[in-house]
């Protein structure tokens, strides 16, 4: 749309030009070339010089500026940038260092945005922007809070950034390639040689010697001097001897070390945050590599076919592998709102163990396997139900969800000893004795009921409907715990 009519006629300068800087009606009488409706890409030849302005005033009043192109930041800004529903084409801020808050929320970026060792002092905020292009972020710290808030992101999308505190990708799309990963500097040490003293001296001796004394004293210098050399050749090659000594230390216990004290890690996520609502359309060009996820809640987020690796799931709270939301949950005082949010917590589980297994990571999936579990026995109805009467609380007692290989042989090893113990006490009158012969013939005897195997009526020392209803008991509930300890076993060894 064109007009020759001036808005801001009338008005002061400092109106007019930010009218241009927004894309509005621009002034025919100031400026002199034709007027564009609001949000057109123009070629705006003044904005360079009016935007220079601007910085060297510090005046981070930027809302709706249409940024062309060729836009540049200096490489350290010290205030507040409040540049909300603004548009830009293609953006580097490489290097840029934002000492206050940034604010770019319900921002357009029509081309590329690049940030490559830029660090956010202070709060970033980016909600609700739309990426309409590819995003790089590289080397990028944010030490204050990060908010992507229903941002879109519709093209390539690469965050090898560090978040110290929280940040916020509640609601996000992302429509393309998405890489979330973490990296490592490594700070190189100066070893500096220390090089031999040579000492040097001059011709003492001179080409005749009067006397006696003096040949006698020559021939001691040369004595001396040839003991100082071996002296010297000595403590050479006795540090040459530690210096190889310790070099040889040094790369054997680098050989096994797994920590470099000389590299510092960077992941992402490392002061939690929030993943929760996340649309990820190409799961499978998906990849979260060196991220901290104890610390990121994932309720409604199905993060099946997304591959991870060198991700951080451990929850010290649980012992286990495991979301923060199942943390979460089970800290909340609030009885309806923790059952309520029960069946989100057990889908986020299985999401989470399906993408793992997909990934092969079979040990880590049976922690989040337990966590499904764990939200489907808390959602039973009865207190009682939730415990001890019904199959996922049984599952629990018997065999930890059939995943702890020593759990479940604890619990074969205490029905076997019931027997033993209750056994003895069915055999044997109480004033008895019990001798050591008849404990073994009693302990094998019950041995050969959990296997199976059948039982003589010799060994039998006092037979009575008790005992034989016992040892029904281990025939029917041993073997049933045997399968349990192999099924942990399977779980834990499984390869495909």
């Amino acid at each position: 749309m064109t007009s020759n009519i001036c808005i801001y006629e009338g008005l002061n300068k400092n109106k007019c030009t930010r009218s241009r800087l927004r894309g509005e009606l621009y002034c025919p009488l100031h400026y002199g070339f034709n007027i564009k409706s609001t949000g057109e890409n123009i070629d705006n030849p003044y904005f360079e010089a009016e935007f220079k302005s601007i910085l060297e005033a510090k005046d981070g009043n930027w809302c709706g500026f249409v940024f062309p192109s060729s836009v540049k930041l200096p490489k350290q800004i010290t205030f507040a940038i409040d540049a909300q529903g603004c548009c830009f084409e293609f953006l580097d801020l490489s290097g840029v260092v934002f000492k206050e808050p940034v604010d770019f929320s319900d921002s357009i970026f029509k081309g590329n945005l690049t940030l490559r060792n830029c660090i956010f002092e202070e709060i970033s905020n980016f909600n609700s922007c739309q990426f309409q292009g590819s995003v790089e972020v590289f080397h990028v710290r944010y030490k204050k809070l990060a908010l992507f808030y229903r941002a879109e992101f519709m093209d390539r999308t690469i965050f090898k950034a560090n978040f110290v505190e929280q940040a916020n990708f509640n609601e996000v799309v992302f429509r393309d390639v998405v890489v979330f990963a973490g990296w490592r500097e490594t700070t190189g040490r100066l070893h500096i040689p220390i090089e031999n003293i040579v000492t040097a001296s001059g011709d003492i001796a001179g080409k005749k010697y009067a006397t006696i004394t003096q040949k006698i004293q020559n021939q001691l210098l040369h004595t001396w001097s040839f003991l100082y050399d071996i002296g010297k050749r000595f403590q050479k090659e006795s540090l040459d001897a530690v210096k190889q000594a310790d070099t040889k230390f040094k790369i054997f216990r680098r050989s096994i070390a797994k920590v470099d004290p000389d590299t510092n890690f960077f992941r992402v996520f490392e002061g939690g945050g929030f993943f929760q609502g996340v649309i990820i359309l190409k799961p499978d060009q998906t990849l979260f590599s060196k991220v901290d996820m104890s610390r990121v809640h994932f309720r409604g987020t199905n993060l099946r076919g997304i591959r991870f690796i060198g991700v951080n799931w451990w929850q010290p709270a649980l012992k286990r592998n495991g979301l923060y939301d199942e943390v979460f949950i089970r800290n909340l005082m609030d009885g309806p709102l923790r059952h309520s949010s029960l069946p989100a917590l057990e889908e986020a589980c299985r999401n989470a163990r399906v993408a793992l297994e997909e990934n092969k990571s079979f040990n880590i999936a049976s922690d989040f396997y337990i966590g499904e579990m764990e939200a489907v026995r808390q959602q039973q109805p009865k207190l009682l139900n939730s415990y001890f009467f019904s199959v996922a609380a049984l599952y629990r007692i018997v065999s930890q969800y059939g995943t702890n290989v020593a759990h479940a042989v604890l619990v074969l090893s205490l029905i076997f000893l019931i027997h033993v113990k209750a056994s003895i006490y069915y055999q044997l009158p109480g004033d008895q004795i019990l001798q050591l012969d008849c404990f073994l013939r009693i302990v094998l005897r019950s041995l050969k009921i959990l296997l199976l195997q059948g039982v003589s009526d010799s060994e039998v020392i006092c037979s009575s409907n008790k005992q034989e209803w016992l040892d029904l008991s281990l025939r029917l509930f041993g073997p049933i715990q045997m399968a349990m300890v192999a099924i942990a076993f399977r779980a834990r060894i499984k390869r495909h």
